[in-house]
């Protein structure tokens, strides 16, 4: 038949690397065979439905990208490919961001929704998320965990799956499927660099089976793989121009991250410089000048060269850290009595990254009371605010009296080392009882942080180590181990998060109809999910300046599901599903999906879908969590500062707000809230395919999701501050010299610890837009063939609605930085492919392209050019004259080249190219992902790192 034929050409082409076509295809449903003269049909699970059919075409978009795909990519790692596919937009974690809650880990973002709206799955089953949660709210499953070679394919279903999936699948599901059999040894090895320097990679495995599952009745195989990827620092991609541009002066703006210059030309301000300084406190009679400085000795040889711009250096931040991926996963797979089938997966996958090395700690100025915060204890400010002078006798302080300095402290350089794990045991058991397929699954799944910090410094230790009469602690000279212990501690921190799962699902075919077999599917399922992830040691008890932000809690989770696919006529099928979740911590949630498929002609398919959707508060959100942060507005205790900051008198003289712990409060607590509900979402697709020859389909699908109730922090509650329980007894004050005196007045109430500030159900979001796929191959004849592929998401339209503020159209901005995740929103992305083939020879060209965007961000009220110069960074003072060139964010567009030949039946070589024309990052003054250069990681990580290469074989036997 004409349409089992195009059903079989549609499979073949899914499984051989394509994307699924998804709803309808020109595929028909299985029709029902006479068994005494056909034999079975294979029947297969697709992503986004629990039925098993023929028809590997469901009625919802799912892209698939198969083991050739993946190295056909140029890629080694799962996260580069995902952060690389065009549905993937704002809210995107990148490695690259090394700022980030989660350093060192990678999410993928569906739609431009945010990670958290991203189910990821491996062999359709949920991991432990990450332990650290992004911005200290979403959790998320970090791809840059994910074994490589261990994969077998991985769909990617662009539709809203909560009705089968249950939480956290708004926006779509990313199923990673491992290799499940392996028979023989297969040893690969590759290594490559990048040609403007840095960033060698490494990467090997090896995986090893046996026994035939048909013939033996088992099989048994482990994989092996190593990835190493070296660092790319800052010094390696100075330039001088575009991206690189660490100095915008000659266009009218400044240069805030140059070290060792002053960031506004002719403006002589205090700037750290590899010599450290001492000058004497700046005021209107004091200016900042040669006089009021005595450099001591270093590479910078003075006020003088300093001002002159001849004191510059490169800072050893790193464009991309340090990485290393072991990842091992055994696994077997038994037949049983009759048709049932036992398999057991273990696994172990470590990322280990080195964040950011730097230059180690600045010499402070001052310091303010920090915050102590934990699961266990009511947040408290420790300590005392203070000023940080060196006395009058300190080495090299020429002036005779109290003095700054400014430079480097002489402590151990920055180095900020993750090790993170990810623990996985998994077992399927599937079979059939009667008319029924049965499939069942429990696992255990962890993952483990290692976070190790040194080189943070205690002001105060340093304070009073400089300030000891005798022997002090030296900025320039050799200081004792137990200074250095004391001064610079090294934190510190492990987080955890594990999940357990179980879950059973019975299949049937409950009656045929004028298509095919009505095929229904009924299941329940449950999870538990515990997060512990509390602060760093010192952090948490107030005594160092850190990440504060902590999280623990639980999750439970049980469920109970139903879906049915119905092939009503031979040209079109009509299903449905619907789940119920119940969530121990939040209200439960059902959540229908209703699609079709309607097949006309050959040529032509239609398909569409309806779904509501839902994501459960997380522990960090609703659990015991909280994120101390020092706010920017200037707050007061109205009761033990009766007046304002000014009526506060310190021996007869006024001192600012900064200076007091009775007066000046602006330590916010972003904590969790108890009573949220969860968020909900609908989403429709519809969409057309078309075949209208042999060999060339096309589909063109539109979508729109909604989603209500999102959860953001709240503002902080200035008019209910929480206090300490009582007044304490001789409560001392700044006296603004770097020591304490009696308050004046003295407290009568107890102080201000902190300002809440909770979660909230309260913005919403519409997303739609559509994506364009369309792929053909040539055959050549004896010249081989010529396969073209293309695909095409644009975001037509990104509407934010925030209570009391105006609607914000944020397709093609830089927005919603207030969602979170400030990695822009272009409107379109588009990858295109070219392969060749010739008996051993293939060979692919392939084209990433990011569409322009701008500078403002409505979310946050940014709506022109000069307020995005400005919003997070200051390369230009958002003068309306200055930076003009830059309203607009260029697009970008790289292009890569992989080349592969089969020597032998069981040798395989390749070569791969990314970045070809070496094309440059385009100059984004809104982001600061990138921490020292002007250009967006999250978007444009290609054109930060440049041309790579590497090339490798695999052997088999």
């Amino acid at each position: 038949m004409m349409m089992e034929t195009i059903m079989s050409r549609s499979l073949r082409l899914m499984f051989s690397g394509g994307v699924a076509l998804g709803i309808g295809m020109l595929a028909q449903p299985a029709f029902a065979q006479d068994t005494t003269t056909a034999a079975p049909v294979q029947r297969v699970e697709i992503t986004g439905s629990s039925i098993r059919r023929v028809d590997a075409e469901t009625p919802s978009p799912v892209q698939v990208l198969s083991s050739e795909d993946l190295k056909k990519s140029g890629f080694t790692s799962v996260a580069d490919v995902l952060s690389n596919i065009t549905a993937n937009g704002q809210g995107t974690l990148s490695q690259g961001f090394s700022g980030a809650f989660a350093a060192g880990a990678s999410a993928i973002s569906l739609r431009g929704l945010n990670s958290s709206a991203t189910l990821v799955l491996i062999d359709g089953h949920r991991m432990a998320p990450n332990a650290l949660a992004d911005d200290a709210q979403r959790l998320f499953v970090d791809t840059s965990n994910i074994p490589f070679d261990a994969v077998e394919r991985i769909e990617i279903l662009k539709d809203g799956a909560s009705a089968i999936y249950g939480s956290d699948a708004m926006a779509g599901v990313v199923n990673v499927i491992l290799k499940k059999s392996v028979v023989g040894t297969t040893v690969s090895g590759e290594a490559g660099s990048t040609t403007e320097g840095g960033g060698a990679t490494k990467h090997a495995s090896i995986t090893s089976g046996f026994g035939d599952l048909e013939e033996d009745g088992y099989n048994a195989f482990a994989a092996l793989e190593y990835r190493h990827q070296n660092a790319i620092s800052n010094g390696q991609r100075l330039g001088d121009g575009g991206w690189t541009t660490q100095d915008f002066t000659s266009q009218g703006g400044n240069r805030p991250l140059t070290p060792g210059v002053t960031p506004v030309p002719g403006k002589a301000t205090p700037v750290v410089t590899l010599t450290p300084y001492f000058y004497i406190p700046g005021t209107k009679t004091v200016p900042f000048t040669a006089s009021s400085t005595a450099f001591l000795q270093g590479p910078c040889s003075g006020f003088a060269a300093m001002i002159a711009d001849q004191c510059k250096y490169i800072n050893p931040n790193s464009i991309q850290p340090e990485t290393e991926n072991i990842n091992l996963l055994t696994s077997f797979t038994k037949r049983l009595a009759g048709d049932w089938k036992l398999g057991v997966k273990a696994s172990l996958f470590e990322a280990k990254t080195d964040v950011s090395p730097r230059f180690g700690a600045t010499i402070p100025s001052s310091y303010a009371p920090y915050v102590a915060v934990s699961a266990n204890q009511v947040p408290v400010p420790v300590g005392v605010s203070g000023t940080v002078r060196f006395p009058a006798t300190y080495p090299g302080n020429t002036f005779g009296i109290p003095v700054r300095a400014a430079g480097y402290a002489g402590g151990p350089d920055r180095q900020d080392d993750v090790t993170s794990k990810n623990y996985r045991f998994v077992a399927d058991l599937e079979g059939t009882i009667g008319e029924w397929d049965i499939s069942t699954a429990a696992g255990w799944t962890r993952n483990k942080i290692n976070e190790s910090t040194a080189g943070t410094m205690d002001p105060r230790a340093f304070n009073a180590a400089i300030n000891r009469p005798v022997n002090p602690y030296l900025i320039q000279g050799t200081n004792s181990a137990s200074d250095i212990a004391t001064i610079f501690p090294t934190l510190k921190q492990t987080d955890t998060s594990t999940l357990y799962f179980g879950d059973f699902r019975a299949n049937r075919s409950l009656a045929t109809l004028a298509g095919g077999d009505l095929g229904i599917s009924v299941g329940a399922a449950y999870s538990h999910l515990d997060l512990n992830s509390p602060a760093a040691d010192l952090v948490a008890e107030g005594l160092i300046a850190g990440n504060n932000a902590y999280a623990v809690g639980s999750q439970t989770n049980t469920s109970v599901f139903g879906e049915f696919a119905a092939p009503v006529l031979k040209t079109l099928e009509l299903d449905g599903a619907l789940r119920y979740d119940h969530f121990d911590n939040s209200s439960g949630a059902a959540t229908p999906k209703v699609a079709f498929k309607w097949t006309p002609t050959s040529a032509v398919a239609l398909r569409g879908s309806y779904s509501t959707g839902f994501r459960a508060p997380n522990p960090a959100e609703n659990g015991k969590a909280g994120n101390a942060y020092v706010d920017v507005t200037n707050t007061y205790d109205a009761i033990n500062c009766p007046g304002g900051p000014t009526a506060i008198k310190i021996n007869g003289v006024g001192v600012p707000a900064a200076n007091t712990n009775n007066c000046g409060v602006n330590t916010i607590l972003q904590g969790a809230t108890k009573n949220l509900d969860p968020e909900k979402s609908k989403s429709k697709t519809l969409g057309v395919i078309l075949e209208p020859v042999k060999g060339w389909s096309t589909t063109y699908d539109l979508y729109q999701i909604e989603i209500s109730k999102q959860i953001i922090s709240g503002t902080p509650d200035f008019n209910n501050p929480v206090r300490a329980a009582t007044v304490t007894p001789g409560q001392l004050c700044n006296d603004g010299l770097g020591g304490t005196t009696a308050c004046n007045p003295a407290p009568t109430t107890p102080p201000i610890l902190y300002y809440p500030a909770g979660y909230i159900n309260a913005n919403s979001t519409k997303v739609s837009g559509w994506e364009l796929e369309t792929r053909y191959k040539f055959n050549l004849g004896d010249k081989g063939s010529l396969a073209a592929k293309f695909d095409w998401s644009h975001t037509m339209s990104y509407l934010l609605t925030q209570p009391g503020l105006p609607d914000a159209q944020l397709a093609g901005t830089h927005g919603p930085s207030v969602v979170g995740g400030n990695t822009a929103n272009p409107k379109d992305r588009i990858q295109a492919t070219l392969t060749y083939e010739k008996g051993a020879l293939a060979v692919t060209t392939g084209l990433d392209w990011v569409g322009r965007y701008d500078l403002t961000d409505p979310s946050i009220g940014v709506n022109d050019c000069q307020a995005g110069q400005t919003a997070n960074t200051s390369w230009f003072n958002g003068d309306g004259v200055n930076g003009q060139n830059y309203c607009k964010v260029a697009s970008f567009m790289t292009t890569k080249l992989v080349i592969g030949y089969k020597v032998s039946k069981q040798l395989f070589i390749h070569f791969n190219m990314d970045n070809v024309f070496n094309r440059q990052a385009p100059v984004d003054l809104n982001s600061y992902g990138s921490q020292a250069f002007p250009y967006n990681p999250s978007l444009h990580y290609a054109g930060a790192i440049g041309r790579t290469f590497n090339g490798g074989l695999t052997y088999s036997f």
